[in-house]
């Protein structure tokens, strides 16, 4: 039977592959003597093996299309047996009538686990000579090095070379840890095999390459009782090329590759398998491999199943990508190829040479919305870049455009997916608001609410506990922070001071569901634990956070599906797995979901797509748009085997990892035959410069400069269009914002540090006290410069309190005590309290050195004392807490303000920006101070608190006095009242800022930054 000549076929790349092959077949060109288009049961006894089962989907449209064209009533149409070869929509082939009892695949899962719990055990004895782990930790390091791992068995598999090959690499040849790898590989080559042995197991790889061995012995042995055709594989594998070998030497069979090149020159094609220097890298490398090693065939044995395309894109494309050894060949490409030739090549080419992803992603939407236009045209978008894909669906949601995505998205980045990872991160954690908030803000978040009630609730939860300080870790900490909230310890003017008994009443019921829900999660916080007790905890908690209500949303049912399975998988794997952390198990979990794909069902008669390299061999369309060709995507970077360095790789036989910029290559000529075909780089990818791929470069080369800077400008088109939908009309220039509102509205009352902000930015004013609005805490705000001034001051101040008269025996031990209780509130920021309490330590014995100093002038102090002060006609009030306020033995009074921060200078003050101490003198000297005689201020003084000393400043200028400076700035502040009496005086934003470039609570609400950039300078 092996005598027979093989029948070989070959489709062009610019021919549509699936309905050309469905053509042939029904014409009865690919089988002689069988032509099933009139007979409707004759397809029945077919077989078809293709790459995936989604080229198999799409070939089977077809076939039930050319049938019911040709008369044939839809519904009676038996179709072949179509069977994928297993790539990468299969995890094994489906032969399972022609092999008895195969032995099982193990779950992928399972082998990933098991093979990170192998690397585990290895990193734990290799330590260096300081005890210290020579080879990455974590749990991340090691799945990865587990998954190179797999790759390494599947690839040794594939190409077939035994284990035992490894004994003939001699250990001190290569790097010391090249020697260590080897001898975990040893091992591990015998272990893994045993274990799975163990459990009537082997690796997937093994598996499909037996069933494939044994279809090809089936055939061979007469078992195919109708034709067989296999088309569109490369037979990149040592096993599929056996089984083409085998359908191709069939008496009723026959093998239709994909792009054979038929121009190239006959020693250029004998190069590319010259066992002195073959060419790997070279798109044809591996159908020259199929024909010479398992056909024993020549290229004039193989038919051209329809003519190229007009444009003859082909031929160019055979000369651009030819072996480096015979580039020189590119001198007489214009005699050889004919200058009309090459016009009509590139006729239908545009280059898009975008500066960066965002405007490449546009440009390509645009370019692919086009095509809708018209009727019944399709178009492509082909890219092994995922990201690059993902950002021309989201732009192509612009004209609310669906695209078919046949790759799906990672499961970790579905919505399930993500749901399920921020339970962990919320757990690990311990609800901290961040995480937390994240989690209950989830749409598939429930918690045994309806939404409206979840989201009352959530809001409640987050305006009391989450915002602010971060509460006690864990659920006991969340349920405590919510029973103990108090509106009455939050000013006034705080949106919480306003929180009633049922909104109260709401945040409670919800932080107990999340207790209750989590808690059995949050309880493995601690210590390793066995993977199956993680995943279970896991999945009850997901189970209780994420209510049925919600369970069919539509748009998640199949990552939903997914999911479970996922867990399914886990939960199976766990015996295999390692034992670890609740951090770790997080850490790992988007590496366990993110390489499960959610894809959206099929869509035979989709006009844009999406589709991956491999996929696109099959799939013709009007418009191709090949994108990401920049080096390092297009071809990917050759990844450097953590287990094999490269001679050790050459010693055992395994193929050079060019092997895949070879793949890329034919990929990348199969995609350049459509009709229309738009080419695409960035200049720039995260900011760095890239480097256009070798493809696009070669393609350049043999195009010459004329005819690719009109592929360019033909791409300028789609950049001017792109940047044309994000332009904005000019718009006028905005305005200083100035509201004036009526006077019954504005305040009546401001404290004396609400007096500078009123002259320097009127706005804030209008903000705070006319619409009443007050700035929100972040979320798990930590304490800042603020939390730590205030600290410092309650201490100061109530240590004055506690002794006005005189310092206590040991006065730095009595500073000390009033300072544990002021930082108290800070130690639930262990490392903000540590240092700010360490920098408070050295300062209390500069500052009792200063109360020492000072005491003897001082009768008495005053300290944190309130006061208020009408102005005269009682239209305004002002109030104020001092500080410190010190009867002087002298007489008089010196008003005394704390600065942790910058202090305002004696000019400031002078020119009443800065008037809060002489604000104060003027209460004082008016006896608005309860208990504080009424005396004139005889001085006004900041004090800055620094670690390196205390410094006393003057807010008085040297030719005016206290008193003075108090009377004037009390008069200016009349004027200030009166000026705001006058219904046309607004409330400006930023009239007199002190710095420019500052950021205030309310300059969003005024669009500072949209007024100040449009050219208006300052009052």
């Amino acid at each position: 039977m092996t005598a027979r000549p093989p029948r070989l076929f070959t489709i062009p790349a610019s021919a549509p592959f699936l309905p050309v092959l469905a053509d042939a077949l029904l014409e009865g060109r690919l089988i002689e003597g069988f032509a099933p288009r009139e007979d409707p049961f004759a397809l029945a006894a077919t077989t078809i093996f293709l790459p995936t089962r989604r080229a198999g989907r799409l070939l089977a449209e077809v076939l039930r299309a050319r049938v019911e064209v040709a008369g044939r009533p839809a519904g009676v149409t038996l179709l072949p047996r179509i069977v994928p070869l297993g790539d990468v929509d299969e995890d094994a082939l489906a032969f399972a009538e022609s092999f008895a009892d195969p032995p099982r695949a193990v779950k992928p899962t399972t082998r990933r686990l098991a093979l990170a719990g192998l690397v585990k055990a290895w990193r734990a004895k290799l330590r260096d000579g300081d005890g210290r782990i020579a080879v990455a930790a974590g749990p991340g390091a090691e799945i990865g090095l587990a998954d190179a791992l797999a790759h390494l068995i599947d690839e040794m598999a594939a190409q077939e070379v035994p284990w035992e090959r490894l004994d003939t690499l001699v250990p001190g040849e290569h790097d010391a840890y090249w020697d260590m790898a080897l001898d975990f590989l040893k091992i591990a080559g015998t272990a893994w095999p045993a274990h799975l042995a163990e459990r009537g197991e082997v690796d997937a790889s093994i598996r499909r390459d037996r069933l494939i061995a044994a279809e090809a012995e089936r055939l061979l042995n007469g078992g195919a009782a109708g034709p067989v055709i296999a088309a569109g594989s490369t037979g990149s594998m040592p096993a599929t090329a056996r089984l083409l070998a085998a359908v191709a030497h069939l008496p009723r069979g026959c093998v239709v590759l994909p792009g054979l090149d038929t121009d190239l020159d006959e020693a250029s094609w004998r190069a590319l398998t010259d066992e002195a220097a073959p060419a790997p890298s070279h798109p044809q490398y591996g159908l020259a491999l199929l024909l010479a090693r398992h056909m024993r065939a020549s290229r004039t044995q193989v038919e051209i199943l329809a003519p190229p395309a007009a444009h003859g894109r082909e031929r160019l494309l055979s000369e651009a990508l030819r072996p480096v050894a015979t580039t020189q060949a590119w001198a007489d490409i214009e005699a050889r190829l004919g200058t009309p030739a090459i016009d009509a090549s590139l006729a239908g080419v545009t280059l898009i040479e975008a500066e960066d992803s965002r405007e490449e992603a546009l440009a390509i939407a645009v370019a692919l919305r086009e095509v809708l236009e018209e009727p019944a045209r399709t178009a492509a978008l082909i890219t092994p870049d995922r990201d690059l894909a993902r950002r021309v669906a989201a732009e192509l949601l612009r004209f609310d455009i669906a695209i078919d995505d046949s790759a799906g998205e990672p499961l970790s980045e579905s919505a399930p997916g993500r749901f399920a990872r921020l339970v962990a991160d919320a757990c690990v954690d311990e609800l901290a608001p961040l995480p937390l908030a994240a989690l209950l803000r989830h749409a598939l978040a429930r918690f045994g609410l309806e939404r409206a009630e979840l989201a009352a609730a959530v809001d409640a939860l987050e305006m009391m506990v989450l915002r602010g300080p971060r509460p006690a870790p864990g659920a006991e900490g969340l349920v405590a922070a919510v029973a103990s909230f108090s509106p009455a310890q939050h000013h006034p003017s705080d949106p919480r001071a306003r929180i009633g008994e049922d909104t109260r009443a709401r945040a409670g019921d919800l932080a107990a569901r999340v207790a209750g829900a989590l808690g059995p999660l949050l309880a493995l916080g601690t210590g390793v634990h066995p993977f199956g007790a993680l995943v279970e905890a896991h999945r009850r908690a997901i189970a209780a956070a994420w209510s049925e209500l919600d369970a069919g949303a539509p748009q998640d049912e199949t990552a939903l599906a997914v999911l479970a399975q996922a867990f399914d998988d886990l939960a199976a794997a766990a015996r295999d797995a390692p034992a670890m952390t609740l951090g770790d198990y997080a850490s790992a979990l988007v590496l366990l979901l993110g390489d499960r794909p959610v894809r959206p069902p099929l869509v035979p008669d989709a006009r844009l797509r999406i589709l991956g390299p491999l996929e696109a061999r099959l799939v013709s369309v009007d418009r191709v748009v090949l994108a990401g060709l920049v080096e390092q995507s297009w071809p990917a970077a050759v990844r450097t085997d953590p287990w094999l360095s490269r001679p050790m790789r050459a010693a055992l036989g395994l193929e050079a990892p060019e092997r895949r910029i070879g793949l890329s290559a034919h990929d990348f000529a199969q995609g350049c035959g459509a009709p229309e075909l738009i080419l695409s780089q960035a200049r720039k990818l995260g900011g760095a410069p890239t480097v256009p791929s070798r493809f696009l470069q070669r393609l350049a080369a043999v195009s010459g400069t004329a005819r690719w800077q009109a592929a360019l400008a033909r791409g300028d088109r789609w950049r001017r269009l792109a940047a044309r939908i994000d332009a904005e009309p000019k718009a006028p220039r905005l305005p200083r914002p100035e509201p004036a509102p009526p006077l019954d509205l504005r305040p009546k009352r401001l404290s004396v540090t609400e007096i500078e902000t009123w002259l320097r930015d009127p706005y804030t004013i209008y903000a705070r006290h006319v619409l009443k609005l007050a700035p929100l805490d972040a979320l798990d705000e930590a304490p800042g410069a603020g939390e730590r001034g205030s600290a410092i001051h309650a201490a100061l101040g109530t240590f004055a309190l506690a002794f006005p008269e005189g310092l206590p025996a040991d006065p730095e031990a009595a500073l000390l005590a009033h300072g544990r209780r002021a930082f108290a509130p800070l130690e639930a920021f262990p490392a903000a309290h540590a240092l700010w309490w360490a920098r408070f330590e050295r300062l209390v014995p500069r500052v009792i050195a200063w109360e020492q100093a000072r005491r003897p002038g001082t009768r008495r102090i005053f300290a944190e004392v309130y006061g208020r002060l009408e102005l005269p006609g009682g239209r305004f009030s002002l109030t104020g807490r001092a500080d410190r306020i010190e009867q002087l033995r002298d007489g008089g009074l010196a008003i005394v303000d704390f600065k942790t921060g910058a202090v305002p200078t004696a000019r400031q003050t002078k020119v009443h920006y800065s008037p809060q101490l002489p604000l104060e003198a003027a209460m004082a000297a008016a006896g608005s101070f309860r208990d504080v005689p009424a005396e004139e201020a005889a001085a006004l003084t900041y004090v800055k608190l620094a670690t390196a000393g205390l410094k006393e400043t003057s807010a008085v200028d040297e030719n005016d006095t206290a008193a003075g400076s108090a009377m004037a700035t009390l008069e200016r502040l009349g004027q200030l009242v009166a000026a705001f009496e006058n219904p046309a005086r607004g409330y400006a934003s930023l009239a007199r800022p002190m710095f420019r470039g500052r950021f205030g609570d309310y300059d969003h609400l005024a669009r500072v930054k949209e007024w100040a950039t449009s050219g208006e300078g300052e009052e």
